[in-house]
């Protein structure tokens, strides 16, 4: 693991992009949080199954909100604290890249809407963590959990709402946004 540089402004250590990009193996997924490189287990097809059906949707949506660009699993994005996150899903305004320039690299803010889907291998202190950046970063989240075939969404400024398969999951704030959880839950 690369060795990790205190900065000037901060007592939270730092490593360059190059340093993270090159940190583990290809097949892996990271996050640096609190200074520190944090790996994600693996998952299983049924999660992949869920993000790949996910992703599709948010693809579909994005096609006739022209607005915002869907992301995967594979974006980095700095949040307020100084962490990198890695969202399953992400949706980002379109407008936030300046002369519609996406970044080769890390997004050096957070995106405006995180997908997380749920894993046995989360823990709850790693969950309180990363709902903590995103809701200090503004971010609006949307924890999937598959096990039990229900979503949150938390905003950074009022109530979570819960859905279940029986009715689409809608974000406010986003015209015409429904995610069909039935869908993504289905064998």
């Amino acid at each position: 693991m690369a060795e990790l540089l205190p900065t000037a402004s901060s007592t939270k250590p730092r490593m360059s992009w190059q340093e993270f990009l090159s940190a583990g193996e290809e097949w892996q997924r990271w996050e640096l949080v609190e200074g520190k490189l944090e790996f994600m287990s693996p998952t299983g097809y049924r999660h992949s199954i869920v993000i790949s059906r996910l992703s599709a949707q948010l693809e579909r949506y994005c096609q006739s909100h022209r607005e915002w660009i869907a992301g995967g699993a594979d974006a980095t994005f700095a949040m307020r604290s100084g962490n990198w996150r890695c969202p399953d899903a992400t949706l980002v305004r379109s407008s936030r890249f300046s002369g519609g320039e996406i970044p080769t690299g890390r997004a050096d803010f957070p995106p405006d809407v995180a997908f997380e889907v749920l894993s046995p291998t989360d823990t709850a202190a790693q969950m309180a963590r990363k709902r903590k950046d995103y809701q200090e970063s503004g971010v609006i989240q949307v924890w999937i959990d598959p096990e039990n075939r229900q979503a949150e969404t938390v905003y950074p400024d009022r109530a979570a709402q819960h859905f279940d398969e029986q009715r689409p999951l809608v974000i406010e704030g986003l015209e015409g946004f429904t995610l069909d959880l039935k869908a993504l839950f289905e064998l």
